[in-house]
């Protein structure tokens, strides 16, 4: 059995100090890792050095996590193997929670009256650990189709309207790890760099609603918005149109108009 008693006893006549921080970011970790084996994990299970791959974390602290997560039935691992499900008690729960909360479900309504009211390609987008993920896609009847990503499209988060409205609504703290930890993966898209991420972080911030310029897809624009649920942010809403479609005051226009889809996702969560 691996010996987790890897910190320094404290030194006679003094104190040991409270770490309440290292009891959250460790929590945070186990849920980091419980979203990537979610949306990652087939019925082939996860390798261990994906998941490490995915999470950014060392071998030692995954390791312990992994164990932690395994005791209490969230996670299981193959007889004989390093590959990794989802646990049974984890999937029970998701299933009581699916009862009371789909996301997709109680925004479908919100999403066509969007693509109703802009014309345009309308998406909706949840956080999975260091990504964004679209979840649903309604189109306009705009003749012109936005192709930027299409149901199940995972990009860091950050990377397209909907997928920045996500990160700008994360507390400083959770968006510099973010930022950290996907750099790398950002020299997939040359225009981003994590400068320019903290910048489109503050700008979303100070009008309220994101924008990508044509980050992804050269002349396809896109405004976005988080929907919250309490202080968290849960999913985000956002229309991708042609650049043409998309100058200052109609991506205003769009902002208000995801702006009170969001609070009635908001308030239809809330009764559920």
């Amino acid at each position: 059995m691996e010996d987790l008693t890897d910190m320094a006893a404290p030194r006679a006549g003094v104190a040991p100090r409270a770490q309440p921080s290292s009891t959250v970011q460790s929590v945070k970790r186990a849920l980091d890792i419980l979203r990537i084996l979610s949306f990652n994990a087939s019925a082939a299970g996860m390798r261990f050095s994906d998941l490490q791959t995915h999470s950014g974390l060392s071998k030692g602290t995954l390791h312990r996590l992994l164990k932690s997560l395994a005791d209490e039935g969230f996670v299981e691992q193959a007889a004989g193997s390093r590959v990794y499900f989802l646990g049974l008690e984890f999937l029970s729960l998701g299933e009581r929670a699916a009862n009371r909360l789909d996301i997709r479900a109680v925004s479908r309504p919100s999403l066509q009256r969007l693509a109703d009211k802009t014309n345009d390609t309308v998406m909706l987008t949840i956080r999975s650990g260091l990504d964004a993920v679209c979840v649903d896609r309604i189109e306009g009847s705009f003749p012109v189709r936005v192709l930027t990503q299409n149901i199940g499209t995972r990009r860091p988060l950050g990377i397209g309207s909907g997928s920045l409205a996500l990160l700008a609504a994360l507390p400083d703290e959770d968006i510099e790890n973010v930022l950290r930890r996907n750099r790398a993966r950002l020299s997939a898209y040359p225009a981003v760099e994590v400068d320019t991420l903290r910048k489109a972080v503050l700008d979303t911030r100070e009008r309220q609603y994101a924008f990508n310029p044509g980050h992804i897809l050269k002349g396809m624009y896109g405004v976005g918005v988080a929907v919250h649920l309490g202080r968290q942010p849960v999913a985000a809403l956002s229309v991708a149109a042609h650049y043409g479609r998309m100058e200052l005051e109609r991506r205003q226009e769009i902002a208000a108009a995801l702006r009170l889809e969001a609070r009635r996702i908001t308030a239809a969560l809330g009764a559920a």
